[in-house]
């Protein structure tokens, strides 16, 4: 395994300078635009990995499209200059950030500890480019509540991911609700 496909590559290192090369170059555009940047870093960072199936044949698979549709959203927001397309300054600004950051970080602990490593990746992904919206946020005392779309969104599908995979509930005599489960094995009072 080569240093570009480390898992650790992958989930931090790639979506954090992607994260800070879109932020640099939609700076150019504005500063409205450049909160977007983490979005665009986001996207590209699954672009390359896990990459972009079509037609999605699993939850994780669907993800990157999320991620892509959450940037649209975001961009049409700004572009429209709808509510929530406003810079937030100081306090607020930094606050949304760090609670994206700190949601992602818990997501990929629960699916890390829930089993799912690829999950566990990705929602890594979202905090490392979360990491940078906050420290742009920190230096420029500008975000917008409409660039944190895409990472909300795709906090939301990899916990709907996460929880649709976690085991059946047990029915009310006690057994498991699929019963036909090869590798089920009862623990017996």
């Amino acid at each position: 395994m080569n240093f570009l496909q480390h898992p650790a590559f992958q989930s931090l290192v790639l979506p954090l300078l992607l994260a800070v090369v879109g932020i640099a170059l939609l700076r150019w555009v504005g500063a409205r635009w450049a909160s977007l940047g983490a979005a665009l870093g986001l996207v590209m960072a699954l672009a390359v990995w896990p990459g972009l199936d079509w037609p999605a044949g699993s939850r994780a698979q669907v993800i990157p499209w999320i991620a892509i549709a959450g940037l649209v959203v975001a961009a049409l927001l700004l572009a429209l200059k709808a509510p929530g397309s406003q810079t937030l300054a100081g306090r607020p600004g930094l606050l949304a950030t760090a609670l994206v950051a700190a949601l992602a970080v818990a997501l990929a602990a629960w699916a890390g500890l829930g089993g799912s490593l690829l999950l566990a990746q990705l929602a890594l992904m979202v905090g490392s480019v979360a990491g940078v919206a906050f420290l742009w946020a920190w230096r420029s005392a500008s975000v917008t509540l409409a660039s944190l779309v895409p990472l909300v969104l795709v906090c939301l599908a990899i916990a709907y991911a996460q929880a649709a995979q976690a085991p059946a509930a047990t029915d009310a005599g006690g057994g498991a609700a699929d019963s036909n489960d090869p590798y089920y094995t009862p623990k017996w009072k």
